[in-house]
């Protein structure tokens, strides 16, 4: 593991890790995905990450402090646990509660590069191989098809210190999508193209 300086953020009490700076090679090495390609080498600042998802008990304070809108599954007991990750929340929530917080989404280049932890050409944040034992995906521990979240940080974390990097639920992104951006992305602190869609 190489993790960074580690510090508790006042306003959501969250733990977050500082992410050295580095290059990687940001884009699909190994599925031909053509969203994901071409492989580029992009270079970032040092920046700090989340060590884990927002949960619902974070959020609860967030709009209790802010009267923002409950997300989607909010009653759902699948998903509305205290310490399971929020779900159903948009973009706009997304940046919002970063706003409230004091932070900012991460670009898509900072994701990647964090959920990598430090491996090259690996499929998944541990290896290549990717198991019920060191993610969640198709349920907890694939006994209730996509029925429930685990809670945030019940895996292993990755060689940045960061967890549940695949699997759990999908996380929020600063940038726009552009099916062309990868071709004409600046090879430092890229931070996504000035208009796109969400997909």
């Amino acid at each position: 593991p190489v993790w960074g300086e580690k510090i508790v953020w006042e306003k959501d009490g969250s733990e977050m890790v500082l992410i050295a700076a580095g290059s990687f090679e940001m884009g699909d090495h190994l599925d031909n995905m053509a969203f994901a390609l071409p492989v580029h080498t992009v270079t970032l600042d040092e920046f700090y990450m989340d060590s884990r998802e927002v949960t619902n008990g974070q959020y609860g304070v967030f709009m209790e402090q802010t009267g923002h809108r409950k997300p989607s599954y909010w009653t759902n007991t699948s998903y509305n646990q205290a310490d399971q990750p929020v779900v159903g929340v948009d973009w706009n929530d997304a940046v919002a509660y970063a706003k409230w917080a004091g932070k900012r989404l991460p670009t898509e280049a900072e994701w990647e590069y964090a959920a990598r932890g430090g491996l090259v050409g690996k499929r998944y944040p541990r290896g290549d191989e990717i198991s019920h034992d060191n993610a969640n995906y198709r349920g907890t521990g694939g006994k209730d098809k996509w029925s429930k979240c685990a809670p945030v940080g019940s895996f292993e974390a990755n060689g940045y210190g960061l967890y549940d990097m695949a699997g759990n639920v999908w996380e929020w992104c600063a940038d726009w999508y552009d099916k062309n951006y990868y071709g004409n992305s600046p090879a430092k602190n890229p931070l996504g193209p000035d208009t796109g869609s969400r997909l």
